[in-house]
């Protein structure tokens, strides 16, 4: 017996090369647990599939509908914020003045305080304001459309406590998810207006996009109330699409909400469709709307793939297990036993015996081995070294990107000059350290005036380089290591002066806007002829009070004063401490 292994292992087997003999090894030794594993799935029952569906879908839905909220959540606040404005208080009570000029002047300041809040975003397409009688106040809004707004809103039963949102279709055929919310007059509490604001599905687009949970599987955002689809991602796209969703999955959320509190994160329901095919469909409500999040995902798609590989498995696994554990051991010897020989040889060189051998016989991998083996022992140290100093250049090399990653992702690529991450990570260290060391420090706000003219008459290249002399400048004028200049948005720039109070704070100010002046770049469109900005200083004692919030609210008031006050200009207002 033992003289037959030794031929198959030591003779024949040998001949082949190693790799092969492996490959061979491995394949027929995995089908044992191929086997076991296809008696498992044998076992997998659709209950259990099921079960994983729904835990994994529900967290998505549920993910989902947390987003969509999240991201309503952001309209909502800023329709609060304007709401409450004083200017937009002020206009709402002059639209309702006996004096005609004053409505005028009013209606005009409600369309203009409408493109400041919502015209620069490229998610909103409807923006209106609607009076008490649900007309529109704009009088360029075309009769029609006007009609059929104020139509939708008296459609919907909307209370004073919380913004809406529906779908609104216009007689056009654009759909967009439109939130409405009431507008209190603060002097006597009585409805002043209605805010509408018209989102495009884009708005939510990067929410879906992450989402893919396999097994033919989409996702809809359906209205529990009237049962209409509101977003459809089954086309690969987000849309919102003018259809009742199947009337046989309406009638099982319904019905599963009946027994079921509506606000549980998430749920899960069966039912089958017009071609009764069992459906699995897991869903979660959007808070303080009738919307819901709805995964759907087909039964057969589910465990098609289960039984495809369980068949699969159980059919190789029975044809291959007798043989594959005899010539497993077959091989496996071939291998062990002049594997074993060159293990001992190199235990021998760890003591120090470079002398030894291996005595080989074959022609396979085994045997190149041993053949180079002293060769490589000799080799070892030397290769050591290059590897350790390869490693050394490479480290310092990648040090180095990183650096230059680094001043690349905090400086703005138009002026050269900081980016807006690396001004609020600025403002908010210095805010601690000048709050730490008790010293003050100052914020510049500063704005170029009549830009978007500028962009319009010269062409948006002449913009740019407008912008970047102006960062030059900005740079030139604030060399201290511990001043930043940054730009903060489109025309807009901030510059950080730390232990500076506020004279020194609107000289440095001044210097900035003179400089900007004797730039003398043609401006056809400004009043004075050339570039001009208009600057606004806060300056303050810092404490742990001031959040860097605080102190750019503080600074921008202060330039919308220069700019109401006639532009090119630097105006203070300086935050004095508490006596």
């Amino acid at each position: 017996m033992k003289n037959l292994l030794d031929l198959l292992s030591l003779k024949l087997l040998r001949r082949i090369a190693i790799r092969y003999r492996l490959i061979n090894s491995f394949a027929l030794v995995s089908l044992l647990p191929l086997l076991i594993a296809g008696a498992i799935a044998y076992r997998e029952s659709s209950q259990a599939s099921e079960e994983k569906i729904r835990i994994f879908a529900g967290e998505v839905v549920r993910q989902v509908a947390q987003n969509m909220a999240q991201q309503m959540a952001i309209i909502e606040s800023s329709s609060e914020r304007l709401a409450v404005s004083d200017r937009l208080q002020q206009a709402l009570t002059g639209h309702y003045s006996a004096d005609a000029g004053q409505r005028a002047a009013a209606n005009a300041q409600l369309t203009r305080l409408l493109l400041e809040n919502y015209g620069t975003s490229d998610d909103i397409n409807q923006k209106y304001l609607l009076d008490r009688q649900h007309r529109i106040i704009d009088s360029q809004v075309y009769p029609a459309l006007g009609n059929v707004v104020s139509e939708f809103v008296r459609s919907v039963a909307l209370t004073q406590a919380r913004p809406y949102w529906h779908v609104y279709r216009s007689a056009s055929g654009q759909s967009s998810m439109v939130m409405l919310r009431h507008i209190l007059l603060e002097s006597n509490n009585r409805l002043g207006a209605t805010l509408f604001v018209g989102l495009k599905p884009s708005y939510f687009s990067g929410i879906f996009d992450a989402v893919h949970l396999g097994y033919d599987s989409r996702i809809l955002v359906i209205d529990s109330q009237d049962g209409q689809v509101v977003i459809d991602t089954s086309q690969n796209d987000i849309a919102l699409r003018p259809v009742p969703a199947e009337a046989a999955l309406l009638a099982a959320v319904r019905a599963h909400l009946a027994d079921h509190d509506e606000q549980d994160e998430s749920h899960f329901v069966a039912y089958r469709d017009q071609q009764k095919n069992q459906q699995l469909a897991s869903f979660s409500p959007i808070d303080h709307t009738s919307w819901l999040v709805v995964s759907i995902t087909p039964e057969k798609s589910l465990n098609r793939e289960v039984r495809s590989i369980r068949n699969k498995i159980i059919l190789i696994g029975l044809l291959c297990f007798v043989g594959s554990f005899a010539l497993s051991f077959i091989i496996a010897r071939s291998i062990s036993l002049p594997l074993k020989q060159l293990v001992e040889a190199m235990r021998q060189t760890r003591k120090g015996n470079y002398q030894i051998r291996v005595e080989h016989s074959g022609r396979d991998e085994i045997s190149m081995l041993a053949n180079g083996f002293n060769d490589m022992a000799n080799k070892v140290y030397q290769h050591n070294e290059q590897l350790e100093e390869l490693v050394k250049q490479r480290t310092h090399a990648l040090e180095l990107a990183n650096q230059q990653l680094a001043a690349l992702s905090s400086t703005d690529s138009l002026t050269g000059i900081a980016n807006r991450r690396r001004f609020d990570e600025v403002l908010q260290t210095e805010l601690r350290r000048a709050s730490r060391s008790h010293q003050s420090m100052a914020l510049l706000m500063m704005d170029i005036d009549y830009f978007k003219n500028y962009n319009d008459h010269y062409g948006h290249l002449s913009g740019d380089d407008c912008l970047r002399q102006i960062g030059q400048v900005l740079h030139t004028q604030t060399r201290r290591a511990s001043d930043l200049a940054a730009r903060y948005g489109g025309e807009e720039f901030a510059v950080i002066l730390f232990d500076s109070n506020g004279d020194s704070a609107k000289k440095i100010a001044e210097n900035i806007r003179k400089a900007i002046a004797a730039l003398n770049i043609a401006h056809a469109t400004s009043p004075f002829g050339h570039v001009t900005c208009s600057i606004g200083v806060t300056s303050l004692l810092a404490d742990d009070s001031m959040s860097p919030l605080a102190l750019l609210r503080m600074a921008d008031a202060a330039l919308y004063m220069a700019k109401s006050q006639g532009r090119n200009q630097v105006v203070s207002n300086e935050i004095r401490p508490a006596d």
